[in-house]
């Protein structure tokens, strides 16, 4: 089971999601990064709220996107 890269919780694989970072300083592929659904969800809702989004709209995209069990 991966470890979150932010909080450090070991979750089942699909209990979160493997993001790109961005490609290798040397160019040989990807940075990845493991985050669990919680994580995810509280990065998500930082960007949303910079966009301006309400609080209940931000919940919809959420549980649409990313949703908790």
């Amino acid at each position: 089971m991966p470890e979150c890269g932010d909080c450090s919780a070991t979750v089942a694989e699909n209990a979160g999601r493997w993001v790109i970072l961005g490609e290798k300083a040397d160019g040989g592929g990807f940075d990845w990064m493991f985050l669990c659904l919680q994580c995810l969800r509280d990065w998500k809702q930082r960007g949303l709220e910079r966009e301006g989004h309400a609080p209940e709209d931000i919940k919809a995209m959420l549980d649409k996107s990313y949703p908790i069990a």
